[in-house]
């Protein structure tokens, strides 16, 4: 036996971890009460390969060489069948033996976390912490917690002690991984999960952590690739083949990511998101039943996701059953909305109710029938003459050539407007709103200042003073009514902002008495959803650069390639995004958020092959 193979069973990584403990469980020189834990820790190792019998035999073990803590080994068992409340049961039948250990502790609470019982998760958590501060473990599942909750920088500076207290952990980088990617930083995100898999390089859920952080890059072939390793260490891991099917449906692979979502299925055919995500594939096939269907069981699984009702509300509205399709609307907005992206979607919904009910209409807006109907439509502004942060030289040459190129790219309807106060934008986006209804593209271009708050990004009108931060959601327009508004077009809403500039409104912004209002760099991470994409100039949390040649870098390259006959959106994109960060030395970095659907999408679609 290796001399440290009783601290790699203890603290060992996947594969290695199995190994150290079978070698210190054949050699028998550890005490009875030694060598039943070191049964556990090769359990806990089996049940997270998802070789369960392995791990209750393992269980079954432990118990026979220290039948003193049968209660805590046993409370294991349960937790490997997902037997939440037998578990609990026994874990707190040990703590009455044993009240002060943090590791029965972290237990409970890791259940707690698992059956949705947050709080006294924490409880426990925080418990185990007090007890023994360096107790990673905890730590690492408490900085998971508030992931959970949202609150990235009590996770981010639990996962941070954890990892230093426990290097070798990869679980914790992992964790770590997400709260960058729920910051918007891929990137940082990616390294995380290299980290973790340099450390256990067999590690299915690492590999599948990572490709989904790949999607969320737009690096799809990547993204493919880790979750296809991730599913050949473990064939029975959700998360891989349905991060895998998503991706297949970004690329418009539809019967792949169809195949990926029932094995997924077949696997646990209890599990929400998976008919729902299914659901999503067969809509885009077109196969609306099939894809109700499947919103049913989602719904039926889990009544309380306003994702799960807007796409059923989707899926209805395209079959024109509009009476159920406002009913699911209705039910978004009765949901409690936990996330910005949840936000979102309810502004979408309160449009589309709107526009779908005429209760919703006032007497003196135009009727469809009164709106001409364009297949393409645009509303361009340009905002530079800033009353109360100065005047900005590009917004006008960048508004005004857009807007001459979308022309000559044949769009029947183009809005140009410059220097809108906030009255006039949403004018402006109201009578923009009533035209992307009869269209099949809605494009809205926005160029001068927007900003960052709580996670939301807004635009700015040239008479806002924002004196407070309170006064931001008044003075301002947000990113959400305007995708709201571009939703409305039957295969593409487009938002392009190039306003991500450094914001002069923060300098001189108070702040309210016991304010938790995040005010950040450039803008805020987005996650559209549907037919809507949304392009920043400078991706978030990064500000763009003015330029010297009349026109921003963004606009510069956006003029360059969007009138190139027969280049899809996609690789549009990808062009302008290749020239700016070549234009500004790497320093700006555009960024696009969002799936694109099956169909390919051209602004030169007269000469597209």
């Amino acid at each position: 036996m290796k001399a440290d193979d009783w601290e790699d069973c203890k603290s060992g990584v996947s594969s290695a971890r199995i190994a150290a403990c079978s070698r210190v469980i054949e050699k028998k020189e550890r005490s009875p009460k030694e060598l039943a834990s070191a049964y556990r820790f090769r359990a806990t190792t089996y049940n997270a390969q998802d070789e369960k019998d392995k791990a209750k035999a393992d269980i079954e073990e432990a118990m026979r060489l220290d039948p003193e803590n049968v209660a805590f080994f046993r409370a294991f068992m349960h937790y490997f069948d997902k037997d939440y409340d037998a578990s609990i049961s026994d874990f707190t039948a040990a703590l009455k033996s044993d009240p002060g250990n943090a590791e029965i502790l972290n237990g409970r609470g890791l259940v707690y976390s698992n059956s949705g019982d947050r709080d006294r998760a924490f409880a426990d958590y925080n418990e185990a912490i007090r007890l023994n501060p360096k107790f990673a473990p905890a730590l690492s599942n408490r900085g998971n917690a508030y992931l959970s909750k949202g609150e990235l920088d009590l996770a981010l500076a639990d996962l941070n002690e954890a990892i230093r207290l426990r290097p070798n952990n990869p679980a914790s980088y992992f964790h770590r991984a997400s709260v960058f990617e729920q910051k918007g930083d891929f990137d940082a995100a990616i390294s995380e999960c290299n980290s973790g898999l340099q450390l256990d390089a067999k590690s299915a859920e690492g590999y599948s952590k990572r490709s989904y952080m790949y999607g969320r890059k737009g690096d799809l072939d990547r993204a493919i690739a880790d979750a296809t390793k991730a599913i050949e260490i473990n064939p029975l891991l959700l998360s891989a083949f349905n991060t895998r099917g998503i991706t297949y449906g970004s690329k418009g692979e539809v019967d792949k990511a169809l195949a990926d979502f029932n094995a997924a299925i077949q696997i646990n055919p209890k599990v929400p998101y998976l008919y729902n995500n299914r659901g999503n594939a067969y809509a885009a096939k077109g196969n609306l039943d099939r894809a109700l269907v499947d919103y049913d069981f989602a719904i039926q699984l889990n009544e309380k996701s306003p994702l799960f009702y807007y796409n059923r509300g989707k899926a209805y509205e395209k079959k024109t059953n509009i009476d159920r399709a406002l009913t699911d609307y209705r039910k978004v907005l009765d949901l409690p909305a936990p996330s910005q992206a949840d936000t979102q979607r309810q502004e979408v919904v309160r449009q589309r109710i709107a526009r779908l009910s005429e209760a919703g209409r006032s007497v003196a807006a135009p009727s469809n029938a009164e709106v001409p109907r364009f297949k393409r439509v645009a509303l361009v502004i340009g905002n530079s003459k800033y009353e109360h942060a100065g005047e900005l030289s590009n917004p006008p040459n960048d508004a005004k050539g857009l807007a001459a190129s979308l022309k000559r790219l044949g769009f029947g309807h183009v809005m140009e407007l410059y220097d809108l106060s906030r009255e006039q934008m949403g004018r402006a986006l109201k009578e923009f709103g009533d035209r992307a209804e009869r269209a099949e593209w809605a494009v809205v271009y926005f160029a001068g200042h927007g900003l960052e708050m709580n996670g939301v990004t807004y635009i700015v009108p040239t008479d806002a003073e924002l004196l407070r931060d309170t006064h931001v959601s008044d003075e301002t327009i947000s990113l959400t009514q305007v995708q709201a508004k571009v939703d409305a077009a039957s295969k593409l809403g487009l938002v392009i902002l190039d306003s991500c500039r450094n914001n002069p409104f923060l300098q001189h912004m108070s702040r309210s008495a016991g304010a938790t209002r995040a005010l950040g760099r450039g803008l805020a991470n987005v996650e559209p959803e549907g037919n809507v994409l949304v392009v920043y100039s400078a991706k978030h949390g990064t500000t763009a650069l003015d330029g010297s040649s009349g026109n921003s870098p963004f606009a510069e390259a956006l003029l360059r390639h969007i009138e190139e006959p027969g280049l899809e959106i996609n690789f549009l994109f990808r062009k302008v995004r290749d020239d700016v960060r070549q234009k500004t030395q790497r320093q700006q970095e555009p960024f696009l958020y969002g799936s694109f659907s099956s169909e390919p999408l051209y602004f030169n679609e007269a000469t597209a092959k």
